[in-house]
């Protein structure tokens, strides 16, 4: 008999920008650890001003036997103002952590790790990172631990003074990847998601603190992708094979946290949320009979995979704002991204979603192999023909690229990169044939021409102006994802002048870039 462990889990992103992301994979992994019979505690730093202060305060209290953190993001993706967000978690967490429990081991884990598992931990300083999904693989390494066992013979745990991982497996996950530094025992993966896919977040975090602050409860419906875009990385983290959640259990989840504590938007976190097309069907099915009170968003549409049956459908369910994540709208630029439809599928979706009257967030991102200002007109032209004026548009320039992915095999071949750059620190692509200045321009004069468009480098907020926006907002009776009162708020700023100063520093800022990043003439 296994005995407990005392264990802290720790949530260090304190990113508030789009909104507070709610630590679905964390509270996932303390609901299994509790389930196994250990002490649980959670530490959530989201809304934190001290991080450090506050680790070294839950460690005295907890005197953890291990600490768990949490690595959602490397940094924040964004070209104009790079924030890499591991020296953070190294200082504020990591060395606090070996300060105020030096008993306690050590173990990173979270999709950032599942980018560069090895990089990582070696980075922040870490006993052992869990490459996988960690449901079931931490409860196993909790045994590990306290049976006196290796815990590198659980799957997907690589050690920072354990066995060398195994160092080329690119036959193993396909050719158009590369993959370096895989845990011998392979990563991680659950199989039945049914069994361990409840979060039950209202007991790990402060899930009101959210809302009130715009965030939305997050909820998956699967893990997998079969696309093949090039430089995405979710492929790496939860497979190319498509593992479903039963829409009851699904429905199940979101009447708990709606009836009980007091949830009113849910998001769903899927890459894709209308893949496979039948189980997405299933689901607002189901949750048109429940009839709950509860506004319905997500972040995946896939323009490809859209139609009128299927947005009637999502509007029955409660669904009344979406994101919609094209990246382009020139056929070159979507060919060159392996994105695995054309404009008119882009086109198609737009004239639907208008038609339904569902609120649109659309992402395009500049940059691609082969884009040239001739394909960033193209997208532009769509944006003008096909978008209404009460959605919003965000525009990205640049493509972060991260190891594993296509596109790093792509450029490496190519010399872009060298080949043991490990692509842990930020870095960027932006396509050669495209004057950066002319690009910067385009976008900037776009955006003063339509209160609904916006650059990237207008997202850049601290985190105390972006909850004073969002609360601002709330107080105004401005309900539903912040994003969609962005055009109100545009107008008025624009109409004294304000909008225009922003824009003009930040494309002093854009410009500024150049500079900051990798890039070859």
């Amino acid at each position: 008999m296994v005995a407990a462990m005392r264990v802290l889990l720790v949530n260090p992103n304190r990113e508030q920008m789009p909104w507070p992301a709610v630590p679905v994979g964390l509270c996932m992994v303390a609901t299994a650890v509790r389930r196994a019979g250990h002490h649980v505690d959670v530490l959530d730093l989201t809304f934190s001003s001290a991080p450090a202060r506050e680790m070294s305060a839950a460690c005295a209290r907890t005197r953890p036997d291990v600490v768990g953190i949490t690595i959602r993001n490397i940094d924040n993706c964004n070209f104009e103002a790079p924030v890499f967000y591991l020296d953070e978690v190294r200082d504020d967490i990591v060395r606090v952590a070996r300060r105020a429990a030096p008993q306690a081991k050590v173990l990173v884990g979270g999709s950032g790790v599942n980018v560069s598992g090895w990089d990582v931990l070696h980075y922040v300083e870490a006993d052992y990172a869990l490459v996988g999904e960690g449901e079931e693989a931490t409860p196993r390494f909790l045994a590990a631990l306290e049976a006196g066992d290796d815990p590198c013979s659980v799957q997907g745990i690589l050690a920072h003074d354990g066995p060398e991982p195994i160092t080329d497996t690119a036959a193993a996950f396909g050719h158009d990847r590369i993959f370096r530094h895989e845990p011998r025992t392979g990563r991680a993966m659950v199989a039945d998601l049914d069994s361990t896919a409840v979060s039950e977040a209202w007991r790990w975090v402060d899930i009101r603190r959210y809302s009130r602050n715009g965030g939305p409860y997050s909820i998956q419906t699967k893990r997998g992708c079969a696309l093949r875009c090039s430089y995405c990385v979710y492929n790496n983290i939860e497979g190319r094979k498509y593992r479903l959640r039963s829409p009851v259990s699904i429905a199940d989840e979101i009447a708990e946290v709606v009836r009980h504590h007091g949830v009113e938007r849910v998001d769903f976190v899927d890459s894709t949320f209308n893949l496979p097309l039948a189980h997405t069907v299933e689901i607002c099915d189901e949750l048109s009979r429940r009839r709950l009170s509860v506004e319905l968003s997500t972040m995946g549409v896939n323009p490809a995979a859209t139609s009128p049956e299927l947005l009637t459908k999502m509007q029955r369910a409660g669904f009344a704002t979406v994101m919609c994540t094209p990246e382009s709208a020139s056929d070159a630029t979507l060919k060159s991204l392996r994105k695995g439809y054309k404009r008119d599928a882009v086109v198609r979706a737009a004239e639907q979603l208008r038609r339904a009257n569902l609120r649109t967030f659309w992402f395009f991102m500049f940059g691609a192999p082969g884009e040239t200002v001739e394909t960033v007109k193209e997208t532009l032209d769509f944006c003008e023909r096909y978008i209404s004026d009460d959605d919003m548009v965000l525009f990205t320039t640049g493509i972060r690229v991260y190891a594993g992915t296509p596109l790093e095999l792509e450029l490496k071949s190519s010399g872009w990169f060298a080949d043991d750059d490990p692509l842990l620190m930020p870095s960027w692509f932006v396509s050669p044939e495209i004057d950066l200045e002319v690009l910067y321009r385009l976008l900037t004069d776009a955006a003063r021409r339509h209160n609904n468009w916006m650059t990237n480098a207008e997202t850049i907020l601290s985190p105390r102006l972006a909850a004073f926006m969002k609360q601002g907002f709330r107080l105004l009776g401005w309900r539903g994802p912040f994003w969609q009162h962005l055009p109100k708020l545009f107008s008025w700023t624009t109409r004294f002048g304000a909008r225009q100063r922003v824009l003009a520093a930040n494309e002093a800022r854009m410009r500024a870039a150049r500079e900051i990043h990798h890039r070859r003439d």
